[in-house]
């Protein structure tokens, strides 16, 4: 692999692990259409955890605020926070540890991964519908059906429904069982369903920014609130995933040189923090469902193309 292959890598993970299009699909595409394989998963580990230091740079002083106010009592204690991010974790942590294989045997199949780009865009879509009240016009259901079209043209029709409906079925929980009222943070109740929609994400194709700040969406959580909570979610999902992949990174060549390694992990971590404070910004805006219409494009364009 190239230093402008690595570049590339490190801009596609940095760029897509926050912005709700899926990270993992991209890099499984992306490596695709550039032709690697790279044996090993030592330069995985590192975009990662490249990932992990654009939110450690976004969000120094929350962080530096919570480790503060961990022994504070009363309003000024941040220990009922860190205990909702904890409880986020777990169904991430579980998951990925029980059915580890099974969710890297998906990782070998590029077509899956667009599918489930396609499943990501209707999910970002039903945003639209979280953030007000009452009832959508069928018309807007039109998008998510010419998704699930191409997905049966692909012939994946099965897990595009499969994924579709469960990420449904935790949305429509999630709104049934919300406050009535817009609040931040989110509660006991709103982490743990953010933690399950966590979960789903590891699927390559899935978006975990998507899936957790959909649901915080759709539970009535402020949306600038539900972002930073679900990139802090990110910090023990991503350094868990790290630590727990270290013995495979170690008993397995890397092949990937330092230079590479270095450009990659720089590339990365840069795209992370432009993408963190553009995200954030498009929130502001309430314009978090323009993002379906990339995955998509993009979920469609390879699937049905670049298979």
């Amino acid at each position: 692999m190239s230093v402008i292959d690595a570049i590339v890598l490190g801009i596609v993970q940095g760029l897509t692990e926050f912005f709700p299009v899926s990270s993992s699909g991209h890099l499984v595409m992306t490596e695709s259409v550039l032709g690697l394989r790279i044996p090993g998963i030592s330069f995985d580990i590192a975009l990662h955890v490249a990932t992990l230091l654009s939110v450690l740079m976004v969000y120094h002083r929350k962080i530096l605020e919570l480790f503060g106010g961990l022994l504070r009592r009363g309003e000024r204690s941040t220990l009922p926070y860190v205990g909702k991010l904890v409880v986020a974790t777990i169904p991430a942590g579980l998951v990925g540890v029980l059915f580890q294989d099974w969710f890297e045997a998906r990782f070998d199949d590029p077509i899956f991964a667009g599918t489930m780009v396609l499943v990501t865009g209707s999910l970002v879509w039903s945003t639209r519908w979280g953030r007000r009240e009452g009832a959508f016009a069928l018309r807007e259901l039109l998008p998510v059906v010419l998704a699930g079209a191409v997905a049966a043209i692909a012939g994946t029709w099965a897990p595009f429904l499969a994924v579709l409906a469960v990420q449904g079925g935790i949305m429509a929980f999630t709104r049934t069982t919300a406050p009535s009222a817009w609040h931040e943070p989110p509660g006991w109740g709103g982490a743990a369903l953010m933690g399950i929609a966590q979960a789903v994400a590891i699927l390559p194709g899935g978006s975990r920014s998507g899936s957790t700040v959909g649901n915080g969406l759709w539970r009535r959580i402020d949306p600038v609130a539900a972002a930073e909570f679900s990139f802090l979610m990110s910090v023990p999902a991503i350094l868990g995933a790290a630590v727990l992949h270290i013995p495979d990174a170690l008993a397995q060549q890397s092949t990937v040189g330092v230079a590479p390694m270095g450009a990659g992990v720089l590339a990365a971590a840069s795209a992370g923090v432009l993408a963190i404070r553009f995200f954030v910004a498009l929130l502001r805006k309430q314009n978090f469902h323009v993002f379906a219409y990339y995955c998509w494009l993009v979920g469609a364009a390879f699937v049905l193309f670049g298979g």
